[in-house]
């Protein structure tokens, strides 16, 4: 697909740029054509939120958090540093997210741009393009920041973050409660009553034996990489039979192909992947490292009759927050959608908060839990003992259902005497490549523009959408997960400080 168009591709090329005047007059500026063409074809990433006040920066929840830091610093040379710091950072996001967005054109959409832009028609020419015009517009905001008087850098400042676009969930939320707010009482009853279930069942669950189960270990890879370190030994429970083909229950790696227009996801056991990347919490003032893995099943099969949980692709994921001598000391685990979240905490760490806060809150079993003013509260399944030294974390889940039961943290010899009806090694692999994955000829992503995993809805979607939940059970990229019936953000970096009573010596 690189290379200059041919015949078709320069028909196809035409016909788009004709397509730029249909909607107006076509965008002058390269960054403003690229962004109507990225739109228009339904590559935008939706986790990267843009800035309307910086077309060159891109936004996740951890530099939200971060220019929000550099807003309410007091002192003026900490509020340019973290201003310059945050326009950096913003600043590489938008090119990774930019490089990939274009990388999924079509190639007469990319043909277009660059015969309008006069540049060759593959994605390099056009990264650099981008490349080019943003680190001019970069080097220019970062001369006025160190040049701005305080009231003028925290005007900037205010205005950047106003100007970012919200995440898709949030957009027409309102306008979904008000077109289906006849259905809202049903709805909110029916999510109520799994809510009840869940904490009913959250005991029971931690306390579950699996008698049997399959096993996948991660390839050994060298270094001492945290994210390699503790990547988990999945155990999903392997029943003798099953109302559904087994193979449900098997992880593997992402494939795409297209049926028609439309992008078909399929998940291959042949060939299991975890995919992963570094996040960062932040407590009481201080930036803690998060591993976050991330994996796929073919599909959730119906468990009950008429189930509205059941629908292609599902998935599993677990995240480690670490203490200051890189010790796992939570563990939160949850659906590809966000359903079915579920903290596990260090006994030690629960000891820390008892002896801080003396008890538990009326109504919950650990000390650590907190009463929030939102309407769930996190659940805190279960504890786990302090993991010695080099040990991986064993995640077991539920066949069919695909709920994570416990977590457990076992060392090499624990690790080497697990039994299990069959065992296989998964590779492990950056999340980002989900962006990227082969189609036909060129990359696509596994996800659409809405965050959504392409054709994975649920009829549970349907039956929430009165709560302005975006179709509720449908997995989802990492950056637009919300948890606990969308009342937190996954990748809030201030999540677990919001939600837990975390001793002050954490």
């Amino acid at each position: 697909m690189d290379g200059m168009p041919t015949k078709t591709h320069g028909i196809a090329a035409a016909i788009w740029t004709v397509s730029f005047c249909l909607v107006g007059c076509a965008p002058r500026a390269f960054q403003d054509a690229l962004t109507l063409s990225v739109e228009q074809n339904r590559v935008v990433d939706a986790a990267a939120r843009r800035a309307d006040a910086a077309w060159f920066l891109r936004f996740d929840a951890l530099l939200l958090s971060d220019l929000d830091d550099a807003i309410a610093a007091a002192d003026t040379d900490a509020k340019r540093a973290l201003a310059a710091d945050v326009y950096r950072s913003a600043a590489r996001l938008a090119r990774d997210v930019t490089h990939r967005e274009i990388d999924r054109l079509p190639a007469p959409a990319r043909s277009a741009l660059a015969e309008r832009f006069h540049v060759k028609a593959n994605p390099t020419a056009l990264h650099e393009r981008f490349d080019r015009d943003a680190a001019e517009a970069l080097r220019r905001d970062l001369a006025a920041i160190e040049t701005a008087s305080a009231k003028s850098l925290q005007q900037k400042l205010l205005a950047l973050r106003q100007s970012v676009s919200p995440l898709p969930d949030d957009r027409g939320r309102l306008g979904r409660q008000l077109m289906l707010c006849w259905a809202a009482l049903p709805a909110w009853i029916g999510l109520e009553n799994e809510e009840a279930k869940l904490r009913d069942k959250s005991d029971a669950m931690a306390a579950r034996q699996l008698d049997h189960v399959a096993l996948w270990r991660p390839v050994p890879r060298a270094g001492d990489d945290l994210l390699a370190r503790f990547a988990p030994i999945i155990a999903v429970e392997w029943p003798d039979r099953r109302p559904y083909p087994e193979g449900n229950d098997r992880i593997g790696g992402v494939r795409l192909r297209r049926d028609g227009g439309a992008i078909v996801v399929v998940v291959d056991p042949t060939d299991p992947h975890v995919y992963a990347y570094n996040w960062v919490a932040k407590i009481h003032g201080r930036r803690y490292p998060q591993l976050v893995y991330v994996w796929w099943f073919p599909e959730r099969p119906p468990m009950t009759a008429n189930d509205p949980s059941a629908g292609h692709i599902d998935g599993g994921m677990l995240r480690l927050t670490l203490d200051s001598h890189q010790r796992p000391v939570i563990g939160e685990a949850s659906l590809n959608c966000g359903c079915g979240h579920r903290v596990f905490v260090a006994s030690a760490l629960e000891n820390a908060a008892r002896h801080e806060f003396s008890e538990a809150l009326p109504g919950n079993r650990f000390a650590i839990e907190q009463d929030t003013d939102r309407a769930h509260d996190v659940i805190v399944a279960d504890t786990f003992d302090t993991p010695p030294e080099n040990a991986r974390p064993v995640v077991f889940q539920s066949a069919g259902y695909h709920e994570v039961c416990k977590l457990d943290f076992v060392d090499a010899a624990r690790a080497a005497a697990l039994r299990a009806t069959e065992e296989t090694s998964y590779r492990l692999v950056p999340y980002d490549v989900l962006d990227t994955l082969p189609l036909d000829g060129g990359v696509g992503s596994m996800f659409g523009p809405d965050g959504l995993v392409h054709d994975a809805g649920r009829r549970s979607g349907y039956l929430l959408a009165p709560t302005g939940i975006l179709s509720a059970g449908q997995p989802r990229k990492r950056g637009t997960h919300r948890v606990r019936w969308d009342d937190y953000l996954f990748d809030d970096p201030h999540l677990l400080e919001r939600t837990l009573r975390l001793p002050r010596g954490f």
